[in-house]
């Protein structure tokens, strides 16, 4: 399902409407969050309710923020880099996701708190929520164990599945340059081969449909 390697293979789509009923089982819906943004850990688990806007025709999601680690523990600081600091537009599915878990917060509060109310660990959140969310895999064969950033890797693959370009990909997980991208997840466009040949056969034979 995931590869523990930057160079990933595609997993299967959810079935339709299954993403929300992940959410409330597993994680408060961080996990399913990771799934469906591309976000870093260190990003979503530094989102406040001010990043996001829930209301209006085009929901988005702003990253402005993430989880450092210094000596001694961590701090919240700037994103990984300078185009780590991107706005996401919102499936519907997230939209309600996020209005779950921003009621009653205040602007400066954290989305996903841990049990105790505060911002999560990140080994806390392994052992608590992560390595829980694979029992059930491993019960029905999942043989390798991948790791939490592996959900990113996921979403990047949903996008190429889906036909997403490149440079749109790019935008969406932050990456700083496009040969980042191209270098991950550039192996997967194989699967593109058909719509090429079909592109180039429609443009260069008049008599293609």
């Amino acid at each position: 399902m995931w590869g523990n390697s930057p160079r990933v293979q595609i997993p299967p789509l959810p079935p339709q409407g299954t993403a929300p009923d992940l959410g409330k089982q597993v994680g408060g819906g961080f996990l399913c969050a990771l799934a469906a943004t591309g976000l870093r850990w260190s990003e979503m688990a530094a989102l406040q309710p001010r990043d996001l806007t829930l209301h209006g025709s085009r929901p988005m999601l702003r990253v402005q923020r993430a989880w450092k680690r210094i000596e001694g523990g961590k701090a919240l600081g700037a994103p990984k880099t300078k185009r780590s600091r991107r706005t996401l537009v919102l499936s519907p599915c997230l939209v309600q996701l996020f209005k779950r878990n921003c009621a009653g917060k205040q602007p400066n509060d954290f989305v996903f708190t841990a049990p105790e109310g505060g911002a999560w660990d990140s080994g806390g959140f392994y052992h608590a929520r992560w390595k829980t969310a694979l029992m059930a895999p491993s019960r029905d064969g999942l043989t390798k164990r991948p790791r939490i950033h592996d959900l990113r890797h996921t979403h990047a693959s949903w996008l190429i599945a889906k036909k997403v370009p490149l440079p749109g990909i790019q935008a969406r997980l932050g990456h700083e340059s496009i040969t980042t991208t191209v270098d991950r997840y550039g192996h997967l466009l194989a699967m593109l081969d058909d719509e090429i040949i079909e592109a180039i056969e429609w443009s260069m034979n008049p008599m293609a449909t």
